[in-house]
């Protein structure tokens, strides 16, 4: 009982850094890139080979960033992910995330460029789980779902619960679902510092990379 006390402080005070961090990082808005054209083509370079249901990662340049980097098992690559999902002829990404930067804290749909602001990204990579036509239909509806619901961000990274969930978390409990706990029992969880890192959805077995663009 008193080591479940410990760590459920040690998720608050890391949550409450991360939040903070992110409201003061987001506030002076975004950063200008001498470079856009580029920027933008090696995005664009990448929409071709993006299917329904891939994963996107990003690494941030803040210290927000640097900080949720930290907390991966294995690979620091990466500091947030998210689920595509093509929509209407265009590319959406479904992710969790707190701060200023998202003021109402609920699941965002952001569409690929936004999900990558030059000069707030120095990297993404797309990557891809190969799922049955019926597991990425069913991972789109439960996506959807969670978005209609509100889902909000979990700035206490409780993995334990549902009602609110953090990037990694929201991802992985999407495909686990689609996947009929598949990824549950290949994938164990953490208690502390998070359950699910961005680099245990990565470097999972059945995880391929599609591309990786590093500006």
């Amino acid at each position: 009982m008193k080591l479940q006390f410990i760590n459920l402080i040690k998720r608050w005070l890391t949550g409450c850094l991360l939040f903070l961090g992110l409201s003061c990082t987001y506030q002076t808005g975004h950063k200008k890139s001498t470079d856009t054209t580029r920027y933008y083509l090696r995005i664009d370079s990448t929409r071709a080979l993006i299917q329904n249901g891939d994963l996107i990662f990003r690494n941030g340049t803040d210290e927000v960033s640097k900080a949720a980097r930290s907390m991966n098992r294995i690979d620091t690559s990466f500091s947030h992910c998210g689920i595509l999902l093509i929509e209407n002829n265009g590319i959406f990404v479904y992710h969790a995330i707190g701060g200023s930067y998202n003021p109402d804290q609920k699941l965002r749909r952001d569409p690929l460029d936004s999900f990558l602001i030059p000069g707030e990204a120095d990297r993404f990579a797309v990557y891809r789980y190969e799922l049955a036509a019926a597991e990425k239909d069913s991972l789109s509806l439960i996506v959807r779902r969670f978005h209609r619901a509100g889902l909000k961000f979990d700035m206490y990274f409780n993995f334990l619960t549902d009602e609110t969930m953090y990037c990694s978390e929201f991802v992985f409990k999407s495909l686990d679902k689609a996947m009929s706990g598949e990824l549950a029992e290949s994938i164990r969880a953490r208690e502390w510092p998070f359950g699910i890192s961005p680099d245990d959805l990565f470097l999972y077995k059945k995880s391929r990379l599609i591309k990786r663009v590093d500006f």
